[in-house]
């Protein structure tokens, strides 16, 4: 029975990789975005919002979690909202072609998303 267990775990393992999520800025200017996830509790699913700064030329870890290998990279989050900043043009981070796939030194995915155009 602890063989079927570990099998088991392994599996889901594999097919649930750590992944990373980084959103990136390009501009001069400090850009500012909210998204929401959905957690797990004892009293059930609810749905978490955080604010985040990214300052000019840099990136923050919006998230790290085990993540479907065959998910598109949008659904890790429920909604996404970029605050707008003088004469800047965003990427949708709904669209999955605007978060790069990469993978880290034990290949372990990682997707960026670019703020701006």
């Amino acid at each position: 029975m602890p063989i079927v267990f570990m099998l088991t775990c392994t599996s889901c393992i594999n097919n649930y990789p750590l992944t990373t999520f980084y959103v990136k800025n390009t501009t001069d200017k400090t850009l500012n975005f909210k998204a929401s996830v959905m957690k797990r509790s004892q009293m059930g699913p609810f749905e978490m919002t955080l604010p985040f700064v990214v300052y000019p030329h840099d990136s923050v870890l919006a998230r790290r979690i085990n993540f479907r290998k065959d998910a598109s990279p949008t659904s890790w989050f429920t909604k996404f909202t970029i605050f707008q900043a003088d004469r800047l043009s965003f990427n949708d981070p709904k669209n999955k072609e605007n978060w790069i796939k990469t993978s880290d030194e034990k290949g372990r995915p990682i997707y960026t998303f670019t703020m701006t155009k």
